[in-house]
Parts: structure tokens; sequence; C-alpha cells
């Protein structure tokens, strides 16, 4: 014969309750924690300025590009001498690196940073959806083994828990978001002005 499980008492469920509630500040608090580290990762990452000689290939790349620089500057100036342009008027050529790629760009990191905090706003909304889910169906669990009818307790059980998670912040997702909404801006910048 299966023995009926323990019915919690009154006060027990009230604790356990508190408890619960208590915990759900807390991870909503985490959630929160979290999105902050997210978007201080994104902006960590799109501020790196990486230098030419802290990769051995970039450093070789480098020299070789300076290296074919300097022999064809070498060679406008022999032809600019021999065309009688003065040095101060002379054409030149050069190559630079550029340590952040288009995040040297201010209106690309505005826009990158948009679409990070949306993308960081919505992942935290559904972290905290996903507590809140939780914590009732825990607060429910804990009702339920308080109650006598298996009616109410068939209710209770309905409640499916959510199996959604805050995730780290994926930087070729937002470039490719933002990709589309150029894309779509510049579609609608042609229909309005007769374009393509």
């Amino acid at each position: 014969m299966s023995e009926e499980p323990r019915k919690l008492s009154r006060n027990e469920t009230h604790d356990l309750s508190m408890i619960i509630k208590d915990r759900t500040k807390v991870l909503r608090a985490h959630a929160e924690e979290q999105a902050a580290a997210c978007l201080a990762d994104f902006e960590t990452k799109m501020a790196t300025v990486y230098t030419f000689d802290q990769d051995e290939v970039w450093k070789k790349a480098t020299e070789q590009a300076q290296r074919v620089v300097i022999e064809s500057q070498n060679t406008i100036a022999k032809r600019c001498k021999e065309l009688g342009i003065p040095a101060a008027f002379a054409p030149s050529i050069s190559a630079s690196w550029a340590g952040r790629g288009e995040n040297m760009l201010a209106a690309r990191r505005t826009e990158l940073r948009r679409v990070a905090k949306a993308s960081i706003e919505a992942m935290t909304k559904a972290a905290i959806t996903k507590i809140e889910k939780q914590a009732l169906d825990l607060r429910t669990q804990v009702v339920g083994m308080g109650l006598l009818s298996p009616d109410a307790k068939l209710f209770l059980e309905s409640l499916a828990p959510v199996e959604e998670s805050m995730r780290a912040l994926d930087f070729g997702e937002i470039e490719k978001k933002l990709e589309k909404e150029q894309q779509l801006r510049l579609a609608d910048r042609r229909r309005l002005y007769g374009g393509d």
C-alpha cells in the first residue's frame, strides 16, 4: 500500500513561500547584474584597440606593407623630380594600421551600442519572466502540498515551467541585426526618392 505524501502545515507553507519570494528577489537582481556585465563586456570588446605588433602574423604583414610603401614612395619621389614637381607639392603614398576597424567611427559605435542595449534588455526581460514563472511554479507546489482536494491539486499542477535562459551577447548577431536595419532603411529611402 503506497503511503500518502505528507501534507505541509500552514506555517510550513507560509515559511516556504517567504523563502521563494526572497529567492525570486535575489534571482531578479542577479539577472540585472548579468545584464550590466553583458553590456560592460560588449563595451570592452567594442573599445579594444589591436596593435600591429601584438600578433606575429600582423606584425610581419605590416612590416611587409611598410617596405612596399617605402619603395613605392621612393619611385613616386623620383618621378616627381623628373617631372619638376617640388617636393612640397609632390603626391605621396602611405599605409597605416587601423587598430579598431570600423569601431573607430563614433556613429558605428553608437549604432552597435543601441542594438546591444536592446538585445540585453530583451534577454533581461526574458530572464526575469522565467524567474517569475519558476517562482510561481514553486509557490504553487508548496500550496499544493497543503491542499487536500485532488481537484485543487490538479489545477495547481497544470502550470508548466519555462525553459528560457539568459545567454551571453553575440557580437556577430548584433552586427547582423544592424546590417538588416540599414538595408531596410536604404530600401525605404529608395522607395521614397524613386530609386530602384
